[in-house]
């Protein structure tokens, strides 16, 4: 118990701190936004490209994580569609956000400083496989089941598509992974300098991630429709981590520490991009809003629970 004490106070430790210094004027929303661009766009993909670079080779194939995480991910969407006809800040567009809420999770500054810190620098390749992939596929999905939902005249695949290839292209984190792949196939060892560069960028990634998920809470209200806000809390972080879970178990083969690493994911609170997303079209705003901040206060709860079954070998 005191490991995962070790491991999850100084996380929401850090997240706390982000948020005390925002409130207190210290930082500001520009000030999270530089810190999440270099989180995002130069930290953790360090992190990636010198871990893939260097690693030894892996039997392990993404497509059975895959299988399971976006399997488990793409029933609990379903079902937040269904469930959003029931709540009336949650039913525009098809349930279109609150979909998006039920399936985005915060993986890239919550989920991968948790992973990191409690099992360490195993986790980077099956979180990797899932990070690579995770945003693109779900902006796609989102985009489509809005338009869908909407019978818009001007939807186009083709469109959609492109869009998906380009955020594919543009993302960093896909774009570490490549390299690095493509790096350790040359058979070439990286410089010491370059290494030690890519270490100090690494070691940044953690403790900046949580700060700037901190720094963008301040920005969320819990002022809104609670019942949607409990809704898409349930969805998000009960019930999609049980079917990752089940789908691990009985659809797909995994070494159990990959299973470990798609529940932990699964069970994340909602993430920014949900946000985003619905702000952009304007639509359950303050659900999601709302579900961002408490869930992520509850994650503090839950992730210390889960790791406890993780670590007793219940998962």
């Amino acid at each position: 118990m005191d490991s995962i004490l070790n491991t999850v106070l100084p996380v929401f430790g850090m997240i706390v701190l982000g948020y005390g210094f925002t409130r207190f004027g210290v930082f500001n929303a520009a000030a999270g936004k530089g810190i999440t661009l270099f989180v995002f766009n130069v930290a953790i993909p360090a992190l990636l490209f010198k871990t893939v670079a260097a690693m030894e080779p892996q039997s392990g194939s993404p497509w059975g994580l895959w299988v399971a995480f976006f399997g488990g991910l793409a029933i609990t969407w379903m079902v937040a569609a269904f469930v959003s006809r029931f709540f009336d800040g949650l039913n525009v567009s098809g349930g279109a956000s609150t979909s998006m809420a039920a399936g985005f999770g915060n993986l890239a500054l919550l989920g991968t400083p948790l992973a990191l810190a409690h099992f360490g620098q195993n986790a980077v390749i099956p979180l990797g496989m899932i990070l690579s992939i995770h945003a693109p596929v779900l902006w796609f999905a989102a985009m489509l089941h809005r338009e869908i939902a909407r019978h818009s005249g001007s939807f186009s695949i083709k469109r959609t598509a492109r869009e998906l290839v380009v955020n594919l292209a543009t993302n960093a984190i896909v774009l570490a992974l490549i390299a690095g792949s493509l790096w350790r196939s040359t058979g070439f060892s990286l410089h010491p300098i370059a290494f030690t560069m890519l270490d100090m960028l690494a070691d940044a990634s953690v403790p900046t991630a949580l700060f700037a998920l901190g720094v963008s809470l301040a920005g969320y209200s819990l002022k809104g429709a609670w019942s949607g806000m409990f809704a898409i809390i349930g969805l998000k972080m009960m019930l999609m981590p049980v079917l990752v879970f089940l789908a691990c178990r009985y659809a797909v083969t995994l070494p159990p520490f990959w299973v470990k690493i798609a529940v932990l994911f699964a069970a994340m609170p909602t993430g920014a991009n949900a946000f985003l997303f619905s702000q952009r079209n304007e639509e359950a705003v303050a659900e999601v809003s709302g579900a961002i901040a408490l869930g992520t206060g509850l994650a503090a709860i839950s992730a210390s629970v889960l790791l406890y079954l993780m670590d007793t070998n219940v998962i």
